[in-house]
């Protein structure tokens, strides 16, 4: 990385190649430097959160949709701290608590610059996607909603999922399924929110965000008992007018959906038009990407009367605004698994115990690392 002008330096979480958990290192990089400063902040960083798709960047599995600009890289997106460089168009102010997501430069063309990520203890963020942090929020808290938050958020708005619908959630007591039940039972106002999750705490947890009904997911994926399709694959009166699928599970939704209704998923092999519209252009994204239509979720949609699209969260400072209200009115809350010690080198109170339990795909909502206390 490029050399502060006069010496300065940070600590951060990152890795210099691609590879597994292990390859991420706690170092000492030059602290933020040579950005456009007309719409852009720096944040002192209180608290960032983990989502999975750090995983897949981490991997390489996300390298020829959105590589990597330059090594070391700085690891997670979704930060919350305190203003501590203002932007010189003055949309905020040195001191000011703020959370954002970090999404780069991906849309405009141009290489996503190394100081964006966000487990540091400094990062850059563009005002666009930047809002202030709710009062009755910590900042780890504020930390764990930015990606979840806008994911469900616009699933949801996508879905046309309106007062009184039924709605099916998969993998509810994860991280955007936690928020989408609240979204869908509080905002939204649906009139049966139904959710899979394993029996005891992520059951408990469910009901408790506002899911009328859970059902055992010892029975989805890779365990045997309860299917969802077999408790409501029946008439088309007991099935949903929207499912939302987070556990790459919605092939088999279509048995489950109304005659009318609609698919949506975040998980999974995205469609080639989804990655087009978030700004990827790689020819060879052809080579492994079908087009929707072509997928086999799509055409089993289509032979029930329903409709199947994948989504990418897209860049919207109007959604993570109006995430920041519904926080601040008790609409939805945070839902954390855990809080880690950024400066611990304990593996499992420290960051790599974070790190550890977000990858092993059994937190129960984020998994938050406590940069500045």
């Amino acid at each position: 990385m490029n050399t502060h002008p006069s010496g300065k330096t940070m600590n951060i979480i990152g890795f210099s190649k691609y590879g597994k958990p292990s390859q991420l290192k706690k170092t000492n990089v030059a602290y933020p430097h040579g950005f456009d400063a007309s719409n852009n902040i720096v944040i002192k960083v209180h608290a960032s959160s983990i989502n999975p798709v750090d995983k897949a960047l981490l991997s390489g599995d996300l390298k020829m949709v959105r590589p990597v600009a330059s090594f070391p890289h700085i690891i997670c997106y979704d930060v919350a701290g305190v203003v501590e460089e203002a932007d010189l168009e003055g949309k905020f102010s040195v001191g000011q608590p703020v959370f954002a997501r970090l999404f780069g430069n991906e849309n405009d063309g141009k290489k996503t610059p190394w100081y964006r990520g966000a487990m540091a203890e400094y990062c850059v963020a563009d005002t666009a996607n930047v809002v202030m942090k709710p009062d009755n929020l910590t900042f780890e808290e504020a930390a764990s909603i930015p990606l979840v938050g806008m994911t469900a958020l616009q699933a949801l708005k996508s879905s046309g999922l309106k007062e009184g619908d039924r709605i099916f959630i998969s993998g509810g007591a994860g991280g955007v399924g936690t928020i989408a039940i609240q979204l869908a039972k509080n905002v939204f106002k649906a009139g049966l929110v139904v959710t899979t999750a394993s029996k005891g705490e992520k059951e408990n947890l469910c009901k408790s965000l506002g899911a009328d009904v859970v059902i055992d997911a010892s029975g989805v994926s890779n365990y045997k008992n309860t299917r969802f399709d077999e408790v409501y694959g029946g008439n088309n009166d007991e099935k949903f007018d929207v499912c939302f699928d987070t556990t790459a599970e919605s092939h088999e939704m279509s048995k489950i959906v109304k005659e009318g209704g609609k698919i949506v998923t975040i998980a999974g092999m995205p469609t080639l038009e989804e990655i087009r519209r978030i700004g990827g252009t790689a020819w060879i994204l052809k080579l492994f990407l079908k087009r929707k239509e072509r997928r086999k979720e799509f055409k089993s949609a289509r032979s029930v009367g329903a409709n199947w699209e994948y989504l990418f969260l897209s860049p919207s400072h109007e959604d993570l605004s109006t995430l920041a209200g519904y926080l601040e009115s008790g609409e939805i809350k945070p839902v954390l698994d855990g809080i880690w010690n950024f400066n611990s080198e304990d593996t499992e109170e420290g960051w790599q115990g974070a790190f550890n339990r977000s990858f092993s795909g059994r937190a129960k909502g984020k998994c938050v690392v406590q940069i500045t206390s």
